[in-house]
């Protein structure tokens, strides 16, 4: 069904302007998160620590000198030890009443909330997330665990699958992955959970709090930086279903593997998530809404949009606005209130940023530049890069990079629109801005997306979208 989001239909980030007493916890969360004893962080299995002695430091993108500790890598043979104590902790748990199942999670997400700073400063440290982008990313998982709680009670039909492979990279690095674990355990799942590679730290601490509730082996977690464990988990003879949330290698080769045989698959893709701006109402809202699209999270959120599509009749006065509200654009140290884009999530984005850059240069028309300051001298932060007039079949306009990068895509009229936003790598959804309600009802008729966000943000996209309990349920 196809599925039109508008922001009078979505709950807003944050607001700017959060209470004083919020920003006090705040602060005093990321200052107790800088100066927390730095340990090791070992594999969870069945409820055991499962230390390697293969680790990886893992560091701060907002300051590399900042370090979160030691994160032990899953050895050979973990992973389907891991699903086989996940399988035995199944037979149980897909028995255990769901009003019961329900009960612990109320628990667990009261636990959540009473931690909701201290998760948000984790974000903001770990994954470079501004501080209003960090406390919506705990707000959602929050909200995605109580609609999971009503759902369960409701009763929802089917059957528990078995055990679920949970596997994230850093484009939602709390939200999705324990928001899609929490679903598959209240319909009765067991999971193992890959964080992050970047940024652990925040699925590491709700871990904490689901795993002092939940019986032992119903949630597993292991740390995988180079994917073995994930490749491993994809053919383990005990695995049911694999959530895939972001943009990682190997993720495609799993999609494609998965299909043919009984193994659920379910993907929260990072794609360009294009927007069409045509006959909007201020031309001005419009680049602002393209530019909260593109540059949230750095370009990197599973929602954020990396192409504008605007006809040659409108593209001056569309990159005029676009140019102004770009120059308006702070970049800088995400915990502060008043910065709207904090770094990339590593030094090997940065560079891969530049070099798209430097490629791409003769069509640049605005930043591509790394940020240097007191602040930013020891992150990874650039200034967000703006191209227009790219040819249409470039790179640029037909594949996502998972970085701050937007490209102006120039059509002649609304049918080569709908072939550049459909003829794209369009992940989560698609969107347009006009005030011409015929010209929506079009596009959105002839979208191939199930997902149309319209006079909005993309940040609409990840929003809306629900850990439905039923997707993790045979029929």
């Amino acid at each position: 069904m196809k599925d039109a989001r508008s922001p009078e239909n979505a709950s807003g980030n944050v607001s700017e302007n959060a209470s004083d007493n919020a920003d006090k916890k705040f602060d005093g969360a990321l200052n107790s998160i800088l100066h927390t004893d730095k340990r090791d962080y070992p594999c969870y299995v069945g409820g055991l620590k499962v230390a390697s002695g293969i680790e990886h430091i893992v560091r701060s993108p907002v300051d590399g000198s900042i370090i979160f500790g030691r994160f032990q890598e899953a050895e050979d043979g973990l992973p389907d030890v891991a699903a086989g104590v996940a399988a035995n902790a199944f037979r149980i748990w897909s028995k255990t009443d769901p009003v019961k199942r329900a009960e612990l999670f109320e628990t667990i997400l009261n636990g959540i909330k009473k931690q909701k700073y201290r998760i948000a400063a984790s974000i903001t440290l770990s994954a470079g997330m501004t501080r209003n982008d960090s406390l919506y990313e705990a707000d959602r998982l929050a909200e995605v665990i109580g609609t999971g709680i009503k759902e369960i009670r409701d009763s929802v039909k089917g059957k528990p699958a078995g055990v679920w492979a949970v596997i994230s990279e850093y484009n939602s690095p709390l939200a999705a992955p324990m928001g899609y674990a929490a679903a598959a355990m209240l319909a009765g799942n067991t999971v193992i959970v890959i964080p992050p590679k970047e940024c652990p730290f925040p699925v590491y601490l709700v871990y904490e709090i689901m795993a002092a509730v939940l019986p032992d082996g119903v949630l597993n977690l292991l740390y995988d930086r180079k994917g073995k464990a994930m490749r491993a988990l994809a053919e383990s003879e005990h695995i049911a279903g694999i959530a895939a949330i972001g943009r990682g290698d190997g993720f495609e080769d799993i999609m494609f593997s998965a299909a043919g045989d009984d193994l659920m698959f379910m993907n929260e893709f990072k794609g360009m998530n294009p927007l069409f701006v045509h006959r909007p109402a201020s031309m001005q809202a419009a680049a602002e809404i393209a530019i909260a699209s593109a540059f949230g999270h750095s370009g990197q959120r599973t929602d954020s949009c990396s192409k504008v599509i605007v006809t040659a009749a409108e593209q001056r006065s569309f990159i005029d606005q676009l140019l102004s509200a770009a120059k308006k654009i702070t970049v800088g140290d995400p915990a502060e209130k008043d910065t709207f884009m904090g770094p990339v999530i590593s030094e090997e984005n940065m560079e891969r940023f530049m070099n798209i850059v430097k490629e791409h240069k003769d069509n640049l028309i605005f930043g591509g530049k790394r940020v240097m300051n007191d602040v930013t001298n020891a992150g990874n932060y650039v200034m967000p890069a703006i191209f227009a007039g790219l040819p249409d079949d470039n790179e640029l306009n037909t594949m996502d990079h998972s970085l701050p990068i937007l490209s102006v895509h120039i059509v002649n009229d609304e049918e080569e629109a709908a072939e550049a936003a459909n003829g794209c790598e369009f992940g989560h959804g698609m969107g347009i801005v006009s005030k011409d309600e015929n010209i929506v009802e079009r596009f959105v008729a002839g979208a191939c997306s199930d997902i149309v966000y319209v006079n909005g943000p993309s940040s609409i996209v990840g929003v809306a979208i629900n850990a439905d309990i039923s997707q993790f349920m045979r029929k």
